[in-house]
C-alpha cells in the first residue's frame, strides 16, 4: 500500500473539503439566491468547484500509485489555486454583482480558468512520461 506525504494528504483533503463543500453552495444558490441568472453563475462556480476537487484528489492519487515521484506536484497546486481563482471571482460576482470590487478582479476568473486548463495539460504530459515501472 502506498502512503501519501504531507503535501499529498493536504490536496487530497482539500479536493475532497471542495466536493463536501460544493453540496453546500448549490444548495446556497438553489435557496438563497432570488435572481435566476445569479442563481446560473453561482451554480458554474460551484460546479468547477466539485468537478475539480475530484480532479485534485485523482490527480494525486494517479501520481502516487502510477507515476515515479521525481517530480514537484506542480499540476496540483495549479489546479488548486486556478479553483480558488475561478470559482472564487465568479462566485463573489453573483453575491455581489454591482459591488465595486467586481471590476478590480475580473481577471481573475479568465486567469483561474487558464491555471485550471493549463494544470491538466501539464499532469498528461507529465503522466505519459513519467510512468512508474510495473514491477516483475
Amino acid at each position: 500500500m502506498h502512503s501519501f506525504n504531507r503535501e499529498q494528504r493536504l490536496l487530497v483533503a482539500w479536493g475532497l473539503l471542495c466536493v463536501g463543500a460544493s453540496v453546500l453552495l448549490a444548495a446556497y444558490g438553489r435557496h438563497g439566491m432570488a435572481e435566476p441568472e445569479l442563481q446560473v453563475r453561482w451554480g458554474i462556480a460551484v460546479e468547477y468547484v466539485r468537478f475539480m476537487g475530484l480532479g485534485l484528489a485523482a490527480m494525486v492519487v494517479i501520481r502516487r500509485v502510477g507515476m515515479a515521484e521525481s517530480r514537484a506536484m506542480w499540476p496540483e497546486r495549479l489546479l488548486a489555486l486556478g479553483t480558488i481563482l475561478f470559482s472564487g471571482t465568479v462566485g463573489m460576482e453573483s453575491i455581489a454583482p454591482e459591488a465595486d470590487w467586481v471590476t478590480k478582479f475580473g481577471m481573475a476568473a479568465p486567469l483561474g480558468g487558464v491555471l485550471m486548463a493549463g494544470s491538466w495539460l501539464a499532469f498528461v504530459f507529465e503522466f505519459i512520461r513519467n510512468q512508474r515501472p510495473s514491477p516483475s
